[in-house]
């Protein structure tokens, strides 16, 4: 499913179209990094998956400040492959590791009280707690969405899901020394993803923040994890006075959409009127930027060989630590 380059979209002498014509230059050079190779991790995508990144990023970034950084970057090492290199890694490693918990999906916690009590009376007394508790986050997802997967309004077999699924404070490894110098601002995935689109995602969602409303859904239990990979994302319309909450449901591959029965589009509302922030839009057209970055550049298909060769390798230590950096930054945890 992967995509060249389409033609320059950008008008010159922006930044950015000259930005985009090296990504360009730099996806012609074909699969291979030359006397550059090696085993660090950052080389595992090809000079023309990186080029890739780096295009698809300029063209589907949600902020036009996120735009002008990248481009920046870009321009002001456009004749330097290892730090491109490492800047397409850092944009692959960072937006979908926020996505994607290493250590598993965020679990609701196993209350005393019985399932669906929050009424319209105690949302009030339970809205200050649901950032301490993902079991209060369910509840209030559950009776904000109407007990239906967002998605499809399905009502069995739902859970909670998250738009961004944990903190992203842990470093970014995996890049050479010398990207690495060239590279300082770029130390979390955090810091990353506040550069591409201005949302500061560890002030927002820093601790149990991440149990917030505008970071919770209710989404059928077969969907979580295609959410999480990001198969499948949230579209946002143009927006107008009267609706900023409805989304086109994008799938990767596009079948999926068939096979999991999804509509064309679904407008969000809440069902205690108005009681429940709704999931935020920025945090779901940060998705669904990353999931068209991910597939249409082929670093999707990257990421999911590594995932195949590591399914029978035991790559985590006792801490949680593991042996491999592009495995952690994907799927494990960091190396301790």
């Amino acid at each position: 499913m992967p995509e060249a380059l389409p033609s320059n979209c950008f008008l010159p002498p922006s930044d950015e179209y000259a930005a985009y014509a090296s990504c360009v230059q730099l996806e012609a050079i074909g699969r291979n990094w030359g006397d550059l190779a090696s085993d660090v991790a950052m080389f595992k995508f090809s000079p023309q998956v990186a080029a890739r990144v780096l295009g698809y990023a300029l063209i589907h970034s949600p902020s036009t400040k996120g735009k002008a950084c990248l481009a920046e970057d870009i321009i002001s090492f456009k004749d330097d492959r290892e730090f491109l290199a490492g800047l397409a890694y850092l944009y692959v490693i960072a937006t979908f590791r926020i996505f994607k918990n290493p250590k598993g999906a965020v679990l609701s916690e196993p209350g005393s009280r019985p399932p669906f009590q929050v009424t319209t009376d105690n949302i009030e007394a339970l809205l200050p707690q649901a950032t301490a508790s993902s079991s209060d986050a369910k509840d209030l997802a559950l009776v904000r969405d109407n007990y239906r997967c967002i998605f499809g309004e399905r009502v069995d077999g739902t859970q909670l899901g998250h738009i961004f699924s944990q903190s992203m404070t842990e470093h970014i490894a995996g890049l050479t020394d010398a990207a690495q110098r060239k590279l300082k601002w770029a130390v979390t995935a955090s810091a990353v993803v506040e550069r591409f689109t201005e949302i500061s995602v560890a002030e927002e969602l820093n601790r149990n923040n991440i149990h917030r409303a505008e970071n919770t859904f209710t989404i059928s239990a077969g969907l979580r994890m295609t959410f999480e990979g990001l198969r499948v994302s949230l579209h946002p319309t143009e927006p107008d006075e009267d609706n900023l909450n409805t989304y086109k449901i994008q799938t990767y591959p596009s079948y999926l959409k068939i096979d999991y029965g999804l509509p064309d589009q679904v407008t969000l509302t809440d069902a205690t009127g108005g009681k429940i922030p709704l999931p935020s839009r920025r945090y779901f057209q940060l998705h669904d930027a990353c999931a068209k970055i991910f597939h249409l550049s082929g670093a999707g298909d990257v990421v999911e060989q590594v995932f195949r060769d590591i399914q029978n390798v035991n790559v985590l230590a006792e801490d949680g630590g593991s042996h491999n950096l592009l495995s952690w930054a994907l799927l494990s945890s960091s190396q301790s």
